[in-house]
């Protein structure tokens, strides 16, 4: 017997092929609601509720990242000589220090293996340690055996003369400010008499032979700062920043002043170990 037309061919076990199909179809869909097959009625009633609640997000999808607070920024000067001078120093000690281990059996070479710590603490104390360095919140001016700290808020002014100089703001009962004087930074004789010598010579110094139009481009400006010294530039910089932190309200507070223990005993350990070695152990 012929199949009539729509109707799928008979199978063995009484089932048509567009049953089978159909099952088929459903069982690859996920649980849930039952999709209609071609030829079914309409459905009719309340449709199912869908189910709420998170939507899962396709992995590798970027996350808005919570927004950090950007720590505060460290900034450290110091001229490089002092840095230079430091390793020289040390190159030249470690060698005679190994000259001695080898060679040196004897009163003297001890005295100069300890002499030789000795003048390494002079040297970390007075070249290597000195620094300005700043923060968020202050201006720390690190000098041999002594660390000044001074907020922002408290700082009026910063400028260079023999040194670099911070100029504090009038504590109370204080007849003025309070100025400190930086190690690290510091100009050179040289420099000094050649920036004097710029300053009185501006108002009697003729125009340079070029273009007007040109005149006072930041070429200019470029020229004029590569005139200057290494502590000058600095010292304009601190200057700036401590302008800048004014105006965003920083606040003023207490100069700290404290001992710095490190190089003072870089110098007083090698220091008593010398006085020791030159009048006991003889």
């Amino acid at each position: 017997m012929q199949p009539e037309q729509g109707q799928g061919a008979e199978l063995p076990n009484g089932r048509a092929n567009g049953h089978l199909a159909g099952q088929a179809i459903a069982a690859s869909q996920p649980v849930g609601p039952a999709m209609p097959l071609p030829g079914d009625p309409p459905q009719t009633g309340p449709k199912p509720a869908m189910a709420t609640g998170p939507k899962p997000t396709a992995q590798g999808t970027p996350q808005p990242a919570a927004t950090a607070v950007s720590p505060p920024e460290h900034k450290t000067f110091r001229l490089p000589g002092a840095a230079v001078a430091w390793w020289v120093w040390l190159i030249f000690a470690a060698a005679c220090l190994l000259d001695i281990l080898i060679s040196g059996r004897n009163h003297l070479a001890a005295e100069i293996a300890v002499t030789l710590f000795f003048v390494t603490g002079l040297v970390y104390a007075c070249a290597l340690w000195p620094r300005v360095v700043t923060d968020s919140a202050a201006i720390t001016v690190r000098n041999p055996l002594r660390d000044h700290r001074i907020p922002w808020g408290s700082v009026a002014a910063v400028d260079l003369r023999e040194s670099v100089q911070v100029h504090c703001v009038q504590e109370p009962g204080a007849k003025r400010g309070k100025i400190i004087y930086s190690w690290a930074l510091y100009a050179q004789r040289r420099n000094r008499m050649r920036q004097q010598l710029m300053a009185q010579g501006n108002d009697r110094r003729r125009l340079p032979r070029s273009n007007l139009a040109t005149y006072g481009t930041p070429q200019d400006s470029a020229e004029k700062i590569a005139k200057q010294s290494a502590a000058k530039i600095m010292a304009t910089q601190l200057d700036e920043m401590a302008k800048e932190a004014r105006e965003q309200g920083a606040a003023a507070g207490p100069r700290i002043v404290r001992w710095s223990w490190q190089p003072a005993l870089a110098i007083i350990v090698p220091g008593i170990a010398l006085i020791l070695v030159i009048t006991l152990f003889r």
